[in-house]
Formats: structure tokens, C-alpha cells, sequence
């Protein structure tokens, strides 16, 4: 009877080791599982939920990375913000060029980061068509010590106006000009080159209204 005891306690001993070590497995293959998953976006997601998101370093030379990139060296990517000189939002947009892509509510515009996306894209849009004539005769070349290139451009006439770029451009760089914070638009042609914004057409009645 004592032996059959000692086996008895023996086998319920081993049984008890290796339903933990069993479960320990499980929460172990469980806790890997976990670090496996991987959250994949919608398509609406990536078109509307990403731009409220902030600056993501791996967009690369697309136009979203355009649009961050932009935006982290208007406003380091605050929707809600507005300067000393009154420019607003993430891209720091004036009243004036507000207007010019027809928003009249200024107060409206900057409580919508979605209408600060579609602005942008409308800039963009009108830059595009106000610049295609030197952007045809000057893409590529060397200007004033910069390469002329079609988002430097539009990124340089986001900052200081579309005029001031093709005086720019036709001066040969002799006319550089520069924004209310000392920023010359030659800064921004050369940050903002390379960048794949083709996705954008030029537009001259482009509109941020839905």
C-alpha cells in the first residue's frame, strides 16, 4: 500500500509539471502570436484617418511624403496652430490664398484638418498650372545654384507665392525672395526636390469646397 502510494503521488507530481509547463507553452506561443500582428489600414483610412496622424518619416519621395515633409517645416504638423504673423493650420495658410482656394471661414478651416488636406491639395493644384510654363523651360537646370525641380518649385511658391518663384527663375536667381520669418525661397526648392507629386494636376479653378 505504501509503495502504491509513493507511484501514485509520483505520476500525479509528474502529471502536474507537465500540464504547467504545457500552459506556460501556450501563453508563451500566444504572447509571440501577439507580436506577429500587424494593423493593415483601409483604403478610406489612408486617404482620410492618415493625414490627421502626424509626421511619418517613412512616406519616402511620394507626394504624402511631400505633404508631411511640408508640413513638419510649416508647423511641425499642429492642424491648430497659428503664428505671430496670423498663417494657419499645418501648412500655415494666410487669409488671402485661403481665399484663393475658396475658403471664407477662417475660424472653420482651421477646426478641419480634412479641409486643411483638401487646401493644400487645391495650392498645389493652382501652383502646378501658374508654374507650367517655366516648369517646362526650366526643369532640370541649374538656377542661381539650385536644380530646378517641380516640387521644389511648389513647395517654394507655397512659401512665398507663385510670382516670386517665376521672378526667381527669370531674374537667372538673381531675385531671391524671402517670407516674414527670413526663409528664402531657394531653402525651400532645395528641401523640398525630388519629391513624386505628378498624383496632383495642375488645376487653375482647383477648390478646397467639397
Amino acid at each position: 500500500m505504501k509503495r502504491f502510494m509513493k507511484k501514485t503521488v509520483f505520476i500525479l507530481a509528474i502529471f502536474s509539471s507537465l500540464t504547467v509547463f504545457s500552459k506556460t507553452e501556450n501563453l508563451k506561443s500566444t504572447e509571440s502570436l501577439k507580436e506577429n500582428i500587424y494593423y493593415v489600414p483601409t483604403q478610406e483610412e489612408v486617404e482620410y484617418v492618415y493625414p490627421l496622424q502626424m509626421f511619418s518619416p517613412y512616406l519616402g519621395r511620394t507626394f504624402l511624403g511631400f505633404k508631411d515633409a511640408v508640413a513638419l517645416s510649416e508647423s511641425s504638423c499642429n492642424y491648430f496652430v497659428v503664428n505671430r504673423l496670423g498663417y494657419k493650420g499645418r501648412y500655415q495658410f494666410g487669409n488671402s490664398t485661403l481665399k484663393w482656394v475658396g475658403i471664407t471661414n477662417p475660424t472653420k478651416f482651421l477646426r478641419s484638418p480634412k479641409l486643411q488636406e483638401r487646401a493644400f491639395e487645391a495650392l498645389v493644384a493652382k501652383n502646378k498650372f501658374l508654374l507650367r510654363n517655366h516648369l517646362a523651360k526650366f526643369e532640370g537646370k541649374i538656377i542661381g545654384g539650385v536644380k530646378i525641380t517641380e516640387s521644389g518649385l511648389i513647395a517654394a511658391a507655397h512659401l512665398g507665392g507663385a510670382g516670386n518663384v517665376k521672378k526667381f527663375l527669370d531674374s537667372n536667381g538673381k531675385n531671391v525672395f524671402a517670407d516674414g520669418n527670413g526663409i528664402a525661397i531657394t531653402t525651400y526648392m532645395k528641401k523640398f526636390s525630388n519629391y513624386d507629386i505628378s498624383i496632383i494636376n495642375a488645376n487653375r479653378l482647383a477648390t478646397a469646397r467639397s
